[in-house]
């Protein structure tokens, strides 16, 4: 029996993916307490809380080869958070019920800004990382606004090598913090 307490939620989602049950029991034992605390300073009943990790535990078992988890702890957070909004969806909403879906919305938008400036942050690492004509193209296509056409002409490079390196810089980006990550950040000016 191996002992999987050293491997990271990663290595363990890995080993999911591939019917490790005991990476599973890992990730189950090492969420239990702090999901089940969540849900339950949310929900105030226990019996509805354990029902709600059951249901996320036993959907991340078996969508576990069609799912892609990048941050396995958050994905395990939201999945729990939406389970709990679909519970008080469909119960009858009560005062205190309202009450903590003021909390969770506070709570959430906290939450959603430090993942937000996280990811930031790892984008802005992970451009600072690439060749310095990589990025210096990249920065003016995506900074400046400027087409493909006007960057060869500032650079005097060909429209070619332009856009090879606008396809490097985002490869780069997307194996480093992910495609979605990508999506969202390359819109936003860099600080």
């Amino acid at each position: 029996m191996k002992d999987y307490k050293s491997h990271s939620d990663h290595e363990l989602w890995q080993l999911i993916k591939i019917n490790d049950r005991q990476a599973f029991e890992t990730i189950y034992r090492r969420h239990w307490g702090g999901l089940m605390m969540s849900a339950y300073n949310l929900l105030g009943d226990k019996e509805t809380c354990r029902d709600i990790l059951q249901d996320v535990f036993a959907d991340l078992w078996s969508k576990r080869k069609s799912t892609f988890i990048d941050a396995l702890s958050g994905y395990l957070k939201v999945a729990v958070r939406n389970r709990v909004f679909r519970h008080l969806r469909n119960g009858a909403i009560t005062r205190k019920h309202l009450d903590r879906l003021e909390k969770i919305a506070f709570v959430d938008a906290t939450e959603q800004m430090v993942n937000f400036n996280l990811m930031k942050q790892k984008y802005e690492a992970s451009v600072a990382l690439l060749p310095e004509k990589c990025r210096e193209v990249f920065l003016l296509s995506r900074v400046e606004n400027l087409s493909i056409k006007e960057i060869a002409a500032r650079l005097a490079i060909s429209p070619k090598t332009v856009e090879a390196q606008i396809s490097k810089a985002l490869r780069h980006l997307r194996n480093t913090i992910g495609d979605s990550a990508v999506i969202v950040l390359v819109f936003l000016p860099l600080t």
